[in-house]
């Protein structure tokens, strides 16, 4: 007898093969009405009331659900579809649904985000993507989840359990398609780390008049007919290049000990020096294909600069020595008299990027020059930008600024028709997106808009030094997302936008330094498919590649919170102290100290890499003393442990002021703003934040270190 799983596969297969021969399916199913129970024991951080035949659902609190039953779900050659009506203004993200009991999270599906919709709209999601647990001899238990916030008001109608449409059918096979043709590119871009090229390229230099390129062959090289050539922004490395009039590249003559250099005339400006250009040996077909181009096998991997320009490059002090340095998050939350007050050193400072440079006039919009070309930025944005840098540099703090892009699901068509910074592969279950690296138009508007950054925030009080890539990439389907992707097309992308972040802004300031943003999960078991990604992996990818397409001065930027973000009490988290751990928090961080001093881990010179602990915090809620002197004794513990790691310049606390829109969390050092407090009230953890570094710091501790002294690994 075949499993259902059998049974669902040979039916979607027979399903696909009437539809394709042209014939119409039969869906031997009825639809069903649900009547969603309003009682208080099936629903959580919720209240339900009828209206007329709608529901109106206020969520009260950051976990709201409803727990219902959906009859039995027979195997037919269609999905079975969750449908409703919904009136929702405010939008969900995380929408989420658990199939049968007990729930947990291998029974759960991650939801498409609940659009905005001030009139009634249809939202559906798909059932048999849990096929294994829907039951088609009997009822289904379903918990159906909105979302993490409270105080949201939504309605809710017209509940159906139904076999999926003709749209669904047909939307379904194109994504079908779409998954294998990233599951064959992933291969691809994997094979091409581990492909062992006959050539080796060894130096990209910027000289002011040039670009030189040198090599040499590490193989056997079976043709003389080898040229250098440029690869442009948005093209994928582990792909063959496509060669047309606008391709530039030169000859390859092999000198007799394999040695070879290339130069290409390139002044200051030139198309040729453009952020994150590429070059790669290849041999070029003499075949012509339709459109006139040519295709080429590679011969290399491809290599970005290695040597920048020196006569564009500021003569800047370097950036000061720190070592677990105080820092904040969102230092526009304090004012000058606090930042000294709490003698911080180091700040992160959030760089919104949407927007913020047009390619042509717009209203709101100055013309400024980059690289020798005019283009237009946003005033009000830079007014902002630069008071937020201006006020930590004149308290004497290093900056951080972290590059973000916005997930605008609400761009107009028109908008959706012109170069953009936001992935159009992007969910609107994302923050942030990934930069859009598909298009050259969008990429260039990319490397402008990091030029323009690099230039403008390079010296005095509107220096940054430490450039943060995006947010916590492990975690890409919430902070960092282009959509359902497999790890190395995925890597591909942001590697592509570090390298570009990283030439902008060392080009102008040589002491600039780049850090990939990761959480504090490192060998998570089983993560979401495509939506999350082991950091551990990633790490070693990163390694991969500047072993490949060559190194580049990067850091880690890291997020280590506690074990659960409920609770302070880090030092009893249950962690491992090797490289398998699940997670590193400020318990066990000593094994990633001990990884980033390895030999593969160092930089070219063998340098340690450095560190930013860029962003945690700890809970405490201002009307719980237990937890505000926890959050005291987290404090301390922080800076006792931090001083062993070498490799970290600074400690950012997340956050200086408690936010409500974080979930319920309230990690401030101060409280939630009032009128009377605006920065809020300080917690016990503020005068201990402030301690550190001080005499008053051996006080505190001689009262708190008993707290996790008895605590053991």
């Amino acid at each position: 007898m075949c499993s259902r799983r059998t049974r669902i596969q040979f039916a979607i297969a027979i399903g696909c093969l009437i539809a394709m021969s042209g014939l119409a399916q039969t869906v031997r199913a009825q639809s069903h009405a649900i009547n969603l129970p309003v009682d208080s024991a099936s629903r959580h951080h919720l209240t339900i009331q009828q209206d007329g035949g709608a529901l109106v659902l206020d969520s009260t609190g950051n976990d709201p659900y409803i727990v219902f039953d959906i009859p039995a779900t027979p195997v037919v050659d269609r999905h079975w579809m969750l449908a409703m009506e919904v009136f929702c203004p405010e939008g969900i993200q995380n929408m989420q649904l658990f199939i049968g009991q007990p729930f947990s999270e291998k029974r759960r599906l991650d939801l498409p985000y609940l659009h905005r919709a001030e009139g009634w709209t249809v939202y559906s999601c798909d059932l048999s993507e849990g096929e294994l647990f829907l039951n088609d001899d009997g009822p289904t238990t379903l918990r159906l989840d909105f979302g993490r916030k409270e105080d949201v008001r939504f309605r809710i109608r017209k509940v159906t359990l139904r076999p999926e449409n003709d749209r669904e059918w047909k939307q379904r096979q194109q994504r079908a398609a779409h998954v294998q043709q990233l599951q064959q590119l992933d291969e691809r871009i994997a094979n091409y780390y581990h492909t062992d090229f006959p050539i080796r390229l060894t130096e990209v230099r910027h000289s002011p008049e040039h670009v030189v390129v040198s090599g040499k062959a590490v193989g056997e090289v079976a043709t003389a007919n080898l040229s250098l050539i440029a690869r442009d922004l948005d093209e994928i490395s582990a792909l063959p290049a496509t060669i047309d009039s606008k391709t530039h590249f030169r000859s390859v003559r092999l000198r007799s000990d394999g040695t070879f250099e290339v130069k290409f005339p390139a002044a200051p400006g030139s198309w040729l020096k453009r952020t994150g250009m590429r070059w790669q040996v290849v041999s070029i077909s003499s075949a012509l294909r339709d459109d006139g181009s040519r295709t080429c096998t590679p011969y290399s991997a491809v290599r970005y600069v290695d040597v920048l320009d020196q006569s564009e490059a500021k003569t800047l002090p370097p950036t000061p020595t720190l070592h677990a340095a105080k820092g904040v998050t969102c230092v526009s939350e304090l004012n000058s008299e606090m930042i000294r007050e709490l003698g911080l050193q180091h700040a992160t400072v959030n760089i919104l990027l949407n927007g913020l440079i047009e390619l042509h006039p717009k209203p709101g919009y100055v013309p400024v020059t980059i690289r020798g070309k005019q283009v237009f930025v946003r005033q009000g944005a830079e007014q902002h930008l630069d008071k937020r840098v201006r006020m930590g540099r004149e308290a004497g703090l290093v900056l951080a600024g972290i590059l973000l892009i916005g997930n605008q699901t609400n761009r107009s068509a028109r908008d959706s028709q012109r170069p953009t910074l936001q992935h159009p592969n992007a969910d609107p279950a994302g923050v942030y997106t990934m930069p859009n690296l598909t298009d050259p138009d969008s990429a260039n508007l990319y490397a402008i808009t990091l030029d323009y950054l690099a230039e403008r925030y390079s010296e005095g009080d509107l220096r940054i030094d430490h450039w943060i890539v995006h947010n916590e990439i492990d975690a890409g389907w919430q902070w960092t997302n282009m959509g359902e992707t497999p790890h190395h097309v995925y890597l591909d992308h942001y590697f592509r936008s570090m390298r570009m972040v990283d030439i902008a802004t060392r080009r102008i300031n040589p002491h600039a330094r780049t850090f990939i943003s990761l959480t504090h999960y490192w060998n998570l078991p089983n993560p979401a498919h495509w939506r999350w990604y082991r950091s551990k992996e990633i790490m070693e990818s990163l390694v991969k590649h500047g072993e490949v397409e060559g190194d580049f001065p990067w850091g880690m930027a890291h997020h280590p919170y506690p074990e659960s973000l409920w609770e302070s009490d880090t030092w009893n988290d249950n962690v491992k102290f090797d490289l398998d751990a699940k997670m590193f928090t400020l318990k066990n961080w000593s094994v990633l100290d001990e990884y980033m001093k390895s030999d593969r881990l160092r930089d070219a010179e063998g340098n340690v890499r450095p560190v930013l602990l860029s962003e945690q915090g700890f809970h405490a809620p201002e009307d719980d003393e237990q937890s505000l002197q926890q959050q005291v004794a987290a404090v301390l513990y922080t800076f006792q442990q931090l001083r062993q790691f070498d490799s970290v310049l600074a400690f950012d606390y997340h956050r200086s002021v408690d936010h409500s829109g974080e979930g319920g969390l309230l990690l401030g050092l101060r409280g939630l703003s009032s009128k009377e407090h605006p920065r809020g009230k300080p917690k016990p953890a503020w005068n201990a934040f402030r301690a550190i570094g001080t005499p008053q710091e051996s006080e505190l501790l001689s009262r708190y270190k008993d707290v996790w002294s008895s605590s053991s690994e």
